[in-house]
């Protein structure tokens, strides 16, 4: 994790068109702020969502996600409201970001396992993800993988998408109360800029629209 001060653009989004227009209207965007464990551990209780096994980035884990491309064949960038299922063998089955479109057109969650569209990579494995991630209060977060779990669901969420956010929690808790014969484990990873980084917050986002191919 990098000690040093530093300006943080945030973030230099590559997004389509059509996400662009996604977010304008119904993502609710808002100007990112600095968020600490508080902040995140209070907006997750006004939405009753669960506290436990909440995760964060650190600037080098961000840099990294902005270099890489989501999916094969997708331009390279961070997709900041994002959900990755993985299975009891710890292989992905499914990877969705909003610029893909809305989960319920997609249908994404109406079959079991959910239905993935537009590619998959195969080379992230659910240990390896999850060793990347940090507490809320900045240090590693040591995860391990439970056993005894059908799959095991990531949400990416951020503050400043509201209300992508809050639908991705919603379609997923549907999700499991349709499926309850099934195990699954839940991480909410938080994308926000944290305090802990000791970064300074520039007061613009850049949303760049052009093709999500590369």
């Amino acid at each position: 994790m990098k000690k040093a001060k530093m300006i943080l653009l945030f973030i230099a989004l590559i997004i389509t068109c059509s996400c662009k227009t996604a977010i304008m209207k119904m993502a609710g965007l808002r100007k990112p702020g600095i968020e600490t464990k508080t902040s995140i551990v209070h907006y997750l209780q006004k939405l009753k969502q669960d506290t436990n096994d909440v995760y964060t980035l650190d600037t080098t884990l961000m840099e990294n996600l902005r270099r890489e491309s989501f999916k094969p064949g997708m331009a390279k960038g961070f997709r900041p409201v994002q959900i990755r299922i993985y299975d009891k063998n710890g292989e992905p089955v499914m990877q969705w970001a909003s610029c893909e479109g809305f989960l319920k057109d997609l249908k994404t969650f109406d079959s079991v396992p959910p239905r993935n569209h537009n590619g998959l990579n195969k080379s992230l494995k659910l240990q390896e993800d999850l060793s990347r991630y940090y507490t809320l209060d900045g240090t590693s977060s040591s995860i391990t993988v439970p056993t005894g779990f059908d799959y095991f669901i990531l949400i990416y969420f951020a503050k400043y998408f509201p209300r992508l956010s809050k639908e991705s929690f919603r379609q997923v808790e549907k999700y499991a109360l349709k499926h309850n014969e099934l195990k699954m484990k839940i991480y909410k990873i938080n994308v926000d800029v944290q305090k802990f980084w000791g970064v300074e917050l520039e007061n613009e986002m850049d949303i760049h629209a052009g093709s999500d191919k590369k």
